[in-house]
């Protein structure tokens, strides 16, 4: 490993600066770009921004969240008052609340709404669903009056938003109205059911998942189905259908066919990836299998991980990062540095996670 460590830091200068760095160094300069990412003019990049503070874990960034919740974008205010909740801090919960019962007004029927006023509304109610996302994800289970209470909202896609969130808290009733779309005859039924088992993430729908798996026809509701199966804490289960897919024709399908293998410790999937990594010059590809090599007891590969930060994608760099996770601090290191500075905010802001993570507190 230290030969290909410095094979890579021959072939990539702004490498062997990045290690020059100390951990300590690396860890402060993460949280720099952080900071300094909090005063971009982009709302989503503070909101990320806002969310890596809280995911870091240090309560000293609170001062710096409590004046987030002012912030001229909802979305970001949303995003400090659950970074505050993580850091221990529940001042940001009447910012949360504030944007739920946020209901947009609602016209005389049979009166129509403009087509202008029309966007408004579908925009407040993506606010206030993000904001149940963050009520669910600090409260837990507490949250379950507030959610069933949503499930009487006047408009449709927050009732559907809230049935997902008590479905991902575990209530069996909402949980078996996802599950059973999946076998629905409906496409779209199939496809909004998988798409939302993506996130709900629940072993009870494995069997319905697997069944896709097998005789889907729908490409797009195939590629749902993967997307769930990959959190389903039964996907082992459906190994055998995930092999056949990882040959599929369609690049995408193989891509995540063998990103849900990269979850399995299994030697059936550890030999398919390593054949897949040997076979392809598809770097999303070798950096996926990469990962599930490493789980079944595979050497990360720096050079592997190195040519995948240097792709044009930044989900392909987003794809290598995470498996950096896996590596060793020393091996991981280069790559973070070099990944702080990468040209897409995104990317500088996932590695600078994991710096802070590993390394700031050295």
């Amino acid at each position: 490993m230290a030969v290909l460590l410095t094979i890579l830091l021959l072939l990539s200068p702004g490498l062997c600066r990045g290690e020059a760095l100390s951990r300590a160094e690396l860890g402060r300069k993460a949280l720099g770009l952080v900071v300094t990412q909090i005063k971009s003019g982009d709302s989503e990049v503070r909101a990320q921004a806002a969310e890596i503070l809280g995911a870091a874990g240090n309560p000293s960034a609170s001062p710096l969240l409590k004046r987030l919740l002012g912030d001229k974008d909802k979305y970001v205010r949303i995003a400090a008052a659950r970074a505050l909740w993580e850091l221990g801090s529940p001042s940001g919960r009447k910012t949360v609340d504030a944007s739920i019962n946020d209901v947009p007004a609602q016209g005389p029927i049979p009166v129509t709404n403009s087509p202008l006023v029309e966007l408004k509304v579908i925009s407040q109610n993506k606010i206030r669903e993000k904001a149940m996302e963050a009520l669910a994800a600090m409260k837990g289970k507490k949250a379950a009056d507030d959610l069933f209470g949503l499930k009487n909202d006047n408009y449709g896609t927050i009732r559907d938003a809230a049935a997902r969130e008590l479905a991902k808290l575990g209530y069996d009733e909402e949980l078996a109205q996802f599950t059973d779309a999946l076998s629905s005859e409906d496409e779209a039924l199939r496809y909004e059911g998988a798409m939302t088992m993506a996130k709900v993430c629940s072993a009870s729908a494995a069997g319905a998942l697997k069944g896709l798996l097998q005789g889907e026809k729908s490409v797009r509701v195939k590629m749902a189905a993967l997307d769930a199966m990959k959190c389903n804490p039964d996907r082992k289960d459906a190994a055998a259908e995930l092999l056949k897919l990882a040959d599929d024709e369609n690049p995408t399908i193989k891509y995540k066919a063998a990103a849900v293998l990269g979850t399995l410790k299994d030697e059936r999937a550890k030999a398919k990836l390593a054949a897949l990594a040997s076979g392809t010059s598809d770097i999303r590809l070798k950096i996926a299998a990469q990962k599930g090599l490493i789980l079944n007891g595979g050497q990360p590969d720096p050079l592997v991980a190195r040519s995948a930060l240097d792709a044009v994608s930044p989900e392909v760099k987003m794809d290598a990062l995470d498996v950096v996770w896996t590596f060793s601090e020393d091996d991981a290191a280069p790559l973070l540095a070099a990944a702080l500075d990468d040209t897409s905010v995104p990317v500088k802001l996932a590695a600078a996670l994991q710096v802070i993570k590993r390394f700031s507190k050295r």
